[in-house]
């Protein structure tokens, strides 16, 4: 899978600079999006360091308690999946940015790109940890009653998977860079599924995480890696795209 995104993301971004693809394709904010960052950034950062106090440590539990249909992962345990996560999930973080810089030299267009992709990855983590400090729900592992992860609070953590809604946010902020950039509709699109879906059954597998866990991880990272890059676009008669109000919440309007 590793080597699958890079492959990917190589064809997706283009070989090489000039014409079109060097042009700025986000607006940032300094003041703005540093506060964002920043904000984040806290967000993430204190409840795990205040996590002994936040998370209660309930187990044994009632396996009865996970809806039946997710019960299979109680049980679970695969140190190999569990790293093939890590190292995925560290790759889809790491391969964007350096793709880019590879693509588009250090220039200013590519310090945007950073900072938008950056602060993607931040907000998608300070939902995220809000989430699983709020909702402390039990890993498969706690549930089948080993002691060691039984008396670990981040054992108290499984909803929703922070791996996949990090993979999938990372992925698809980079699939609407290319998409803005150079009209890629399809590759960039492919990997995000592909390594999504990867990471997904690797924290299954691994016993850290339910099914539940990983579809909406996979949704919020839809969410927030597609959230971000649009509300930072420039505006492109060519290819209309934008977030516009809609009831309750926001539509994604514009020519795919």
């Amino acid at each position: 899978m590793p080597a699958l995104l890079a492959l990917v993301l190589a064809a997706a971004l283009g070989a090489g600079p000039g014409g079109e693809g060097d042009r700025s394709i986000y607006r940032i904010d300094p003041a703005l999006d540093g506060a964002v960052l920043a904000v984040s950034s806290l967000a993430i950062t204190l409840p795990w360091l205040l996590e002994d106090r936040i998370i209660e440590i309930r187990c044994p539990c009632d396996p009865s308690e996970v809806p039946e249909w997710e019960r299979f992962a109680i049980g679970l345990e695969s140190p190999a999946a569990d790293f093939a996560a890590n190292v995925t999930v560290a790759l889809s973080v790491l391969i964007p940015p350096a793709f880019g810089l590879l693509h588009l030299g250090w220039s200013r267009a590519w310090v945007e790109d950073l900072v938008v992709f950056a602060e993607a990855l931040a907000v998608n983590g300070a939902l995220v940890t809000a989430v699983k400090y709020t909702v402390q729900r039990p890993i498969p592992l706690a549930y089948a009653g080993d002691p060691a992860w039984i008396s670990e609070p981040g054992s108290y953590r499984a909803f929703y998977s922070g791996h996949v809604s990090t993979a999938v946010t990372a992925l698809t902020a980079a699939a609407w860079t290319a998409r803005l950039r150079s009209g890629e509709r399809i590759w960039p699109w492919i990997a995000a599924a592909a390594v999504g879906a990867s990471v997904a059954v690797e924290r299954v597998a691994g016993g850290h995480h339910f099914p539940s866990d990983v579809i909406v991880g996979a949704a919020m990272g839809v969410a927030v890696g597609t959230a971000v890059p649009l509300l930072h676009a420039r505006r492109d008669p060519g290819r209309p795209i934008a977030l516009v109000p809609s009831g309750r919440g926001v539509a994604v309007v514009g020519v795919f």
